[in-house]
């Protein structure tokens, strides 16, 4: 059985019935703490204290990673390796846990499907389950506002993993055994996957492949086509802008050799107003990249955004492959916008 809320620094026991766009739904199991979630909510009264300032609504988020060696050899490593204090750009925690007797615990996973009216959705909630003994982990945690925050630098526990695996190197494993939030006040595993997302314009833009032709063939296993086509439903498929941004442009860079700007100004060259349009989304897809693998910027890819990144690699790939087709790619998502 699961519950819903809100959870914040103001009420900590009644969910939050009214939500808007921006909102979460937070997911947790209504049952008692497990032996393994009440030993987590003690490991992390030892965090770091927040500013006054700062919100402390009691929730982390906690990543687990799996450690090779005895007990005796982590301490040995933690006591040779790590420096004896650890300043990071936001506040982390890096700790040890050793588990000898079997514990087992369950993380609330939602999955949201649509409906056949396509407009509503509805959402399960399943346990992934856990049986953990004879092992050390590495617990790896940060403050879900922390986490979460919309600031332009890198948030998250990230920096903390790459000091670890710098110095470790594979006696870390470096899949994690789960990832998720964790509040210390329930003592329990929560699920923040889902929220309340406003609408978009481009929201009912589906794009033609090409003109009505019945001869029309498309052959996708030429090297770039078919790379293309993967780092696209990558970036479709990922959870963080970030992944997106950066699959996104290289898709774009294998079709156009590189040099987005002047392959799009060549394509679009006969309509001057379509070919500013998309130079100047092109353009801002571009500096999103830029702002993250050169300045280390978090960055927000908008639906309208990543849609005209879509439309981009469809041309180029109609483009490649010769199909041929009346409009653009890119002229379905400016009316889309102009709406």
């Amino acid at each position: 059985m699961g519950a819903t809320g809100s959870i914040d620094q103001r009420n900590q026991k009644e969910p939050t019935n009214q939500a808007t766009a921006g909102d979460r739904f937070w997911v947790w199991f209504a049952d008692e703490p497990s032996a393994f979630e009440v030993h987590l909510a003690d490991t992390l009264t030892g965090f770091p204290k927040s500013e006054p300032n700062q919100d402390d609504n009691g929730v982390f988020h906690v990543r687990a990673y799996s450690w090779r060696g005895r007990p005796d050899f982590t301490q040995e490593f933690v006591q040779a390796h790590l420096p004896r204090s650890v300043e990071l750009p936001v506040d982390g925690m890096i700790k040890f846990v050793t588990i000898d007797d079997k514990l087992e615990f369950s993380i609330p996973v939602e999955t949201l499907s649509f409906s056949h009216s396509a407009e509503a959705g509805s959402i399960h909630v399943t346990a992934r389950k856990f049986i953990l003994s004879d092992q050390t982990l590495m617990i790896l945690a940060s403050r879900q506002s922390d986490h979460d925050r919309e600031a332009p630098a890198l948030t998250g526990s990230f920096d903390a993993l790459g000091l670890i695996s710098l110095l470790s190197g594979n006696v870390l494993l470096g899949r994690c055994l789960f990832s998720s939030y964790f509040c210390t006040t329930r003592k329990k595993f929560l699920s923040g996957a889902l929220g309340v997302v406003g609408s978009s314009l481009v929201d009912w833009a589906p794009i033609k492949f090409a003109d009505d032709n019945p001869d029309t063939r498309f052959d996708a296993r030429n090297d770039r086509t078919h790379a293309a086509l993967w780092f696209a439903g990558s970036a479709f498929s990922a959870n963080d802008n970030a992944s997106k941004v950066v699959s996104y442009v290289t898709a774009l860079e294998i079709l156009t050799g590189k040099n987005i700007k002047n392959y799009l100004s060549r394509l679009y060259r006969k309509d001057s107003e379509l070919r500013q349009i998309a130079l100047e989304n092109v353009l801002a897809l571009m500096d999103l990249r830029g702002d993250l693998v050169h300045k280390g910027r978090r960055v927000v890819l908008s639906p309208e955004l990543e849609r005209y990144a879509q439309a981009f690699i469809l041309d180029a790939i109609r483009e490649n492959n010769r199909i041929a087709s009346a409009r653009f790619a890119v002229q379905s998502v400016i009316e889309a916008t102009r709406r």
